[in-house]
Order: C-alpha cells, then structure tokens, then sequence
C-alpha cells in the first residue's frame, strides 16, 4: 500500500510540473466569460493553423521561431480561422448552427461560435447581423478575391546558366483596425487544382493574454504556451470584420456566411 500511495503522489507531482498537460494546446478554444467571448490560440505551433509573424511592409509577414524571439509588438499572431466543421466532437462546436454544402452537413465551429456567443452576450445586436447579412448580398462576383487575376512578369534578360527570372504577383485584400487586422489570401488547393481564398486574423501579440487575463509580456514562448484574446463590447465590430472577409473571399464563403448568420438570428429571436 505505502508503495502504491508513494507512485500516486510522485504521479500527481509530474502531472502539476507539466508532465502530459494540456495535450491538447494545439486546438483553438472559444469559451464565454461573464462579458466576453475569450479564444485560446496556441503560441508554438508553428505548422498548424495558428503562427507568429513579424510585421512586414508588404503585409504579408515574416514567419519566426517563437521560443527564440522576445515577442512584442512588432509581432502578431496569423489565425487561419474556420466556421464549419464536418464533425460533431469538437470543442467549438454550435448545436445551434447546422448547414449542407454540396449534400455534406457541416456545423457551426470557431467563427460561428464567437458570432453565436457576441450576440447572446449582447455584445453584437441582432440589428447588425440583419445588417450585414443585406452588406453581403450586395457585394458583386467581380470584387470576389477568388476572382481577382494572378500576375506574372517576366524578365527580358536571361538571368545567370539560360535561367528566365518571373515574378507571380498575389492580390490580398487587408483590413486594419485597432484591435488586429483580417486579411483575404490566395492560396494553392492542397488537394485539388487551381486557388482558393483563404481568411485569415491577425491579432497583435501586444493585445493577447495570459490565463490569468494579464497582458501577456515580451518574451520568447514557453514550449506549449496559449495565449487568450477577447472579444468583448469594445472590439465586437472586428467580429463582423471577419465574416465581412469571408463574404468577399468566394461565391462559397459568401453563401456559407449568410447561412449561418441567418441562424445565428434566428435563434436570437425564437
């Protein structure tokens, strides 16, 4: 007995130094505080949907080690966000938003749960959601960012060994406001030809959070460090920022949007 309450305690200790928590610090969380609608973004997986970039003049960013860099704010957290998501065990999940694209049910997932929350929270009324969900139909096929054409220019002089040097030059629509910026990126389909227009938000690391709700400092990351960043009354409108992105991003995204903020309003108002 005093063996196995021994292992027990020596367990427990590795458990709250570390050892094996937070396993899962890769997915992005949405939680509700009291006034607020808090994310959870992890701040080192450098290969998922969340990276750290330093600012760039060209807008694009530069991609950097985050546990060898003191960040600041010169650097910025790049969020691919979703709204759907085909399964039914994630922690983001919205019961409430469900819709079909090409036959296949799809749910309502980060994007449609901060949407879902700000509006019961009171941080977004419903009076804008009608709002942007008229702004939406309105937006013409021709200012859609899988429409805009892809530019290559090519050199007249052959560069050294026959070599031809060309530039591909890639349209992004960027929207900035106090509270981080969204931007509209074409990128290659990874499992299909052609391109797609991808979302993504980016929120400076000067305004992100601890757990504990404290700014978070300037410093290099901690290996699996989060960071939080909330959603409240003051920045609610970069919320309708995003989904404005995504109305202008395809014909898909644009129809995709509107269908979930119709949901979103109607059960607002059941």
């Amino acid at each position: 007995m005093k063996k196995v309450a021994a292992f027990s305690l020596v367990l427990l200790a590795l458990v709250a130094n570390g050892f094996g928590a937070n396993p899962d610090y890769k997915s992005v969380l949405v939680v509700v505080t009291n006034d607020s609608v808090r994310v959870r973004l992890p701040l080192t997986d450098v290969t998922g949907k969340v990276r750290v970039k330093e600012r760039t003049s060209d807008g694009f960013g530069l991609p950097l080690a985050p546990m060898k860099t003191a960040l600041g704010k010169r650097h910025y957290l790049e969020w691919q966000i979703g709204y759907d998501t085909p399964g039914t065990n994630s922690p983001t999940l919205v019961p409430q938003i469900v819709f079909t694209r090409n036959g296949e049910t799809k749910h309502g997932h980060e994007l449609s749960k901060i949407l879902f929350e700000s509006v019961r929270l009171g941080l977004l009324s419903t009076n804008q959601i009608i709002a942007e969900i008229a702004a939406l139909k309105k937006i013409p096929a021709a200012d859609f960012e899988e429409s805009q054409p892809m530019q290559v220019e090519t050199d007249t002089n052959n560069a050294s060994g026959g070599f031809q040097r060309a530039v591909q030059r890639i349209p992004q629509f960027t929207k900035n406001s106090p509270y981080g910026s969204v931007q509209i990126q074409l990128k290659q389909k990874q499992r299909a030809v052609g391109y797609q227009a991808m979302v993504y938000v980016c929120l400076p690391l000067n305004q992100v959070l601890t757990a504990d709700g404290a700014l978070r400092k300037s410093s290099p990351a901690k290996s699996k460090e989060t960071v939080y960043y909330d959603f409240t009354r003051e920045n609610a409108a970069f919320v309708l920022d995003i989904v404005h992105a995504f109305g202008m991003a395809s014909q898909q995204h644009n129809e995709d949007i509107s269908k979930i903020l119709n949901l979103v309003l109607k059960n607002a108002t059941d």
